[in-house]
């Protein structure tokens, strides 16, 4: 079956957001740097929209990111929209012929965009879709018993299961990229590497590499706070409740 969906930035977004689990791994490094800790962070469900145009909320139509990515927006016993988040997202497609291959645009110049525009909380991620390995490449890797020997050792049992590396290591040629860039502490910042199916039609699993939280950004504009109020009233239609 055809994996021409993943040519699509806003399809691998709506299916990254219908997976709880891959949603939770893609975001969570931008709420926990909204609330620090991990139990206010995941206790509160999240209102997101996807691919927001900039003008909805009062900006410039002509400023960069022309649209938000991901908009965040936390829940409590309200809107908790000082703490709204803008997310841009950027997908690479490496290949076994150009495992090296990056994005058209690494997203640095409208992560910093966000900042100007007065986003509380900015984040820039990276998803990365690798082409699938054959199975010849795949490594073995021995399934751990769920119980401990005589002296608490972890136990391997007589199996295995073989796992697909592409997707780490083009998680950390990416992270790496990431971080080069040198982007302010007010700009968070991950790699998700995700591995399809073997149809090419889901998510089967995600590499986490490691990730930076983001700083509140001091040039948090009011204004923009407000926009991003009335957006959630006026257009609930663009959001979709993530429950925790």
């Amino acid at each position: 079956m055809s994996r021409s969906w993943t040519e699509f930035e806003a399809r691998v977004l709506l299916r990254a957001i219908d997976s709880i689990s891959t949603f939770s791994n893609l975001t969570g490094f931008a709420l926990r740097g909204a609330f620090h800790s991990l139990e206010h962070c995941y206790a509160r469900d999240v209102l997101v929209a996807v691919n927001v145009p900039r003008q909805l909320l009062g900006l410039d139509a002509k400023g960069c990111p022309g649209d938000i990515d991901l908009l965040l927006v936390p829940l409590g016993d309200s809107l908790m929209v000082d703490r709204a988040i803008g997310i841009e997202v950027k997908v690479v497609r490496p290949t076994m012929e150009n495992p090296s291959r990056n994005a058209n645009s690494t997203g640095q110049k409208q992560a910093l965009g966000l900042v100007r525009d007065g986003f509380p909380f900015v984040g820039l991620a990276h998803i990365c879709i690798p082409e699938r390995f054959p199975d010849e490449l795949h490594l073995r890797v021995p399934w751990m018993s769920t119980k401990f020997g005589p002296t608490g050792e972890v136990q391997m049992l007589d199996k295995h299961m073989n796992v697909d590396p592409f997707p780490l290591i083009c998680a950390q040629r990416q992270f790496g990229r990431l971080r080069a860039m040198n982007l302010p502490r007010e700009v968070g910042y991950k790699v998700l590497s995700v591995e399809l199916s073997r149809d090419g039609q889901r998510f089967a699993g995600y590499n986490m590499n490691e990730e930076r939280m983001p700083l509140r950004n001091p040039c948090s504009s009011p204004a923009l706070v407000d926009a991003v109020r009335q957006l959630c009233d006026r257009r609930a239609d663009l959001f979709r409740r993530i429950r925790s």
